[in-house]
């Protein structure tokens, strides 16, 4: 009997709680957050490249018009300057154009460009070039 004595200390199997289940569903929540993240920002990225990309090409098409039609130029130099001018003193300075390019606009036989008004013309493409 002595022997069932000692048996009697030994205790019921304890359960241990098991979290690991939780530490493997927040580890797989925080690289969704990552992920998602670095989709949002390569997205941001993208679109404000396209953007950029777009505004350049503007830009250049703005600084390669040809005077030689003087109707078609007044159209071009409106149309891409309306997108170029974001800031206070592009927009001044196309507000300024506009007038000035009216002239070349609504006639059936436009006169060539005057010096002066291409003079504005160069003044609002320095100041969107910037």
């Amino acid at each position: 009997m002595p022997q069932i004595e000692k048996l009697r200390d030994i205790r019921a199997l304890e359960t241990i709680p098991d979290i690991s289940l939780y530490y493997f569903i927040g580890l797989i929540l925080i690289a969704l957050v990552f992920i998602i993240a670095a989709v949002v920002m390569l997205w941001r990225f993208y679109k404000n490249k396209k953007q950029y990309d777009l505004r350049k090409k503007v830009l250049n098409r703005l600084l390669n018009v040809d005077f030689s039609d003087s109707k078609k130029a007044a159209y071009q130099i409106t149309k891409y300057g309306r997108y170029l001018a974001t800031e206070q003193r592009s927009k001044k300075l196309f507000e300024q154009l506009l007038p000035k390019l009216e002239k070349y606009k609504y006639v059936q036989n436009p006169p060539s460009f005057d010096k002066e008004d291409i003079k504005y013309y160069d003044l609002f493409t320095e100041s969107v070039d910037e």
